[in-house]
């Protein structure tokens, strides 16, 4: 039976995590190992989260220490469904999200981290329908929520994974599913403090993992997250990724080189004009 692991980074974001725990939870597919990694907040995320898990499921096991928490719980109703916290201090993201792969033990990997949630409540049923066993790398569409203009827009992930290198911003740990022994061979480089997530699916495609696309909106992605709050270094961060990949190829890096050169442009753009301008961009992308 196809199993999962879903991961949920947070750092002092209360106001958000109960939102995406629910929507792990709450997923009519029970077959989960749901971790929760903290950085050690202090403004009442931990206490959400721990209030939650009391309410819903019996501890098996918890650990106390001076800067670190660890309980482990499964769920009152579906035994199925269980769950991990980790809270302790991290060097990052990505960091943190490394210590959600050491902690997975199921046969999927997924991060849905706070603020961001699966699109519906049988995207893992939905998965789990597919022929999927075969495969290395499960990934489906993502819908973006724009929050400062309180709208979303869909975006469809390219088929062409030959043309990675021009949806960086389309392909990320929301609507991604890794093979276990996969992602623990292949932890994020945390050298990467915004993009370790497109580098990491670049790595896997070089070493020519087995990728399945799934006609499906996977997750809700919220921008706003420190990739697009810093976007001009995410942007370099991910045009590096993509020039190291394909250093034999001349052809290859000129088009990667227009490629950014254009999203740069569109950056700038967005980042001095009118909000109000960018929502009207937006509602008009989402009518053509």
């Amino acid at each position: 039976m196809t199993s999962f692991s879903i991961v949920t980074i947070v750092y002092n974001d209360v106001a958000h995590i109960k939102e995406t725990m629910e929507s792990v939870i709450n997923q009519s597919y029970k077959n989960t190992e749901y971790i929760l990694v903290d950085g050690w907040s202090n403004d009442g995320t931990k206490e959400v989260i721990m209030e939650y898990l009391f309410s819903c499921a019996t501890i098996t096991l918890e650990n106390q220490e001076k800067d670190r928490f660890y309980l482990e719980a499964t769920h009152n109703a579906y035994p199925t469904l269980t769950f991990k916290f980790l809270s302790e201090r991290d060097r990052g993201i990505y960091d943190a999200m490394n210590k959600g792969i050491a902690l997975a033990s199921k046969e999927w990997i997924n991060f849905m981290n706070c603020g961001d949630r699966f699109y519906d409540l049988e995207v893992l049923q939905k998965v789990t329908n597919e022929n999927i066993e075969q495969y290395d790398v499960v990934y489906g569409d993502l819908m973006i929520y724009y929050k400062d203009e309180n709208t979303h827009f869909f975006k469809k992930t390219s088929h062409d994974l030959n043309k990675l290198y021009a949806f960086f911003y389309h392909f990320g740990h929301p609507n991604c599913f890794v093979k276990n022994p996969i992602a623990k061979d292949n932890l994020f480089n945390t050298d990467f403090k915004l993009s370790a997530d497109y580098d990491l699916i670049y790595r896997l495609f070089i070493q020519k993992k087995r990728f399945l696309f799934i006609n499906h909106v996977v997750a809700t992605f919220t921008s706003g997250g420190a990739s697009d709050t810093q976007g001009f270094r995410s942007l370099k961060e991910a045009l590096k990724i993509s020039l190291f990949y394909n250093q034999n190829s001349n052809v290859m890096r000129i088009k990667i080189y227009l490629f950014y050169l254009f999203a740069l442009i569109k950056k700038i753009i967005k980042l001095y004009m009118p909000k109000s301008a960018t929502k009207i961009l937006l509602r008009l992308r989402k009518s053509i």
